[in-house]
């Protein structure tokens, strides 16, 4: 029987995980039909403030486990059982403290976080973070162990639980703010009991031990500093905004950027696949001609993935839907910076799919490095450009910090791990992409933008498809 391709089998996990992430990130997208024609732009802005908290909190509370119980439990089988019972009991105890100790302040974190008096909506957020966190751990087994089925059905269960609660609690119960939080606390939690059985099986409490909890936290912790960058990177800007503008605007510039996820749904589904699979091929002698050929396929994609909807999106939100628009009208001007945003996850992209050469080395410790000059780069750029710019001034910092940060880490790799990528077909795709852009915007009506869209994602598959040279594994040829 003919052997599967590495490479083909690459893509075909990652389009299982993209949809089962298209399933999960887009509830964010699904729902704002709900809080854009029920909430107006300062309770928006109170729900962007505290998600903006969940995301920053989700990094902060595994502290780098979840990285490090990855690299362990897909290099060795035999310990698995160990690393994984180390892990949980590790993030289980150290939430409790942490979250234990954050509810007892609620009355001073919540206006310091959240911009809110009422101490409710930040227990709800801890709640929310408890079963989050929690969930990650088997939800990363899952990808480990290449179960992509699995990994999405719990994505769909995820999606229908919290669409479901939400119209029921937040459309027909009217509980306003409340019903979204306690949508999501019911969602995180039936998820956790679902995921309980999988985690039983691989947990030991006597397997528990210092040895791996000392080799998880080596190799966990410098990715700690680049997940809080990371997440300054992506969510300071809502507190900047704030600041120097009111919450109103922080609810418009939410919007813009939930529009955005589209973008970020490709790049994640990506990269879910792309680490497991880049950690397993690392000893394979032509990996790097491999993870050059992925890179022009992803770039592509993703080129292509921003031109259609960077033309599209002031169509796309108007679409009425038994009377009402897609994206309340109320909203509307915060759509310009959606282009931006997703430009910015494309950069982020380009980062992504050089992580190899500091996985492969082990010099993980320059992860933050390359995040922390992303996010230094994002918060000077939001205290300069959004007192003169406001939503367009966040926007461009965004953008600006991840292209400093694929940059940075490009240099390095150069030096430590070259990989010798087709730079004739991504600057072809590049300089299409901006043309078909351009040429649309000038041209300012619909029959450009239809032209622009042929143009674009034709010329853009031209060049993906012009012929490649193989690359051949050691067992095998891939075309």
């Amino acid at each position: 029987m003919k052997p599967v391709s590495p490479f083909r089998s690459f893509f075909k996990e990652s389009a299982i995980y993209l949809f089962g992430l298209v399933l999960s990130r887009s509830i964010s997208f699904l729902l704002l039909p709900i809080y854009t024609n029920v909430f107006d732009q300062t309770q928006n802005g109170i729900i962007t403030l505290a998600y903006a908290f969940i995301g920053f909190m989700t990094i902060i509370l595994p502290y780098g486990t979840d990285a490090a119980l990855l690299n362990y439990y897909v290099r060795d089988d035999r310990e698995r059982k160990y690393y994984f019972s180390s892990a949980y009991c590790m993030v289980l105890c150290s939430n409790l403290l942490i979250l234990g100790l954050a509810f007892l302040m609620k009355n001073s974190l919540s206006p310091l976080f959240l911009r809110v008096n009422d101490p409710n909506v930040f227990v709800w957020c801890l709640a929310i973070l408890f079963f989050d966190t929690l969930n990650g751990l088997p939800l990363l087994i899952l990808k480990a162990e290449n179960r992509p089925l699995t990994y999405t059905s719990f994505s769909l269960i995820n999606v229908a639980l919290m669409m479901g609660l939400n119209i029921l609690l937040v459309v027909r119960l009217r509980l306003g703010i409340a019903g979204i939080f306690y949508s999501n606390i019911l969602t995180s939690a039936l998820i956790w009991l679902g995921l309980l059985p999988l985690v039983l099986k691989r947990f030991d409490l006597r397997s528990f031990s210092r040895k791996y909890i000392r080799a998880l936290l080596r190799f966990g912790l410098p990715f700690l500093p680049s997940g809080i960058f990371a997440m300054i990177l992506d969510l300071s800007d809502r507190w900047f905004l704030e600041y120097f503008t009111d919450i109103e605007t922080v609810g418009l510039y939410g919007v813009g950027y939930k529009l955005a996820a589209i973008m970020l749904i490709f790049v994640l589904a990506f990269n879910t696949a792309w680490q497991p699979f880049f950690l397993q091929q690392r000893k394979e002698r032509n990996a790097p001609a491999m993870f050059a050929k992925i890179t022009i396929y992803a770039i592509g994609g993703l080129a292509c993935c921003w031109l259609f909807f960077s033309l599209w999106m002031d169509q796309i939100v108007q679409i009425q839907i038994h009377g009402k628009y897609l994206i309340g009208a109320e909203f509307w001007s915060g759509i310009g910076i959606t282009p931006l945003i997703m430009l910015a996850y494309f950069f982020q992209a380009l980062y992504l799919l050089q992580l190899p050469g500091i996985y492969i080395l082990e010099k993980t410790k320059w992860a933050p490095v390359f995040r922390g000059l992303g996010a230094a780069t994002n918060i000077i750029l939001n205290i300069i450009f959004i007192p003169k710019f406001g939503l367009t001034g966040a926007a461009v910092a965004t953008v600006l910090a991840y292209l400093v940060m694929a940059v940075a880490i490009w240099f390095y790799n150069r030096k430590h791990y070259p990989i010798a990528y087709n730079w004739w077909k991504i600057g072809a795709i590049a300089g299409l992409t901006a043309v078909a852009y351009i040429g649309a915007m000038r041209g300012g009506t619909i029959i450009y933008q239809v032209i622009a869209t042929l143009v674009g994602l034709g010329g853009i598959g031209g060049i993906l498809f012009w012929p490649l040279r193989r690359i051949r594994t050691k067992s095998q040829a891939d075309c």
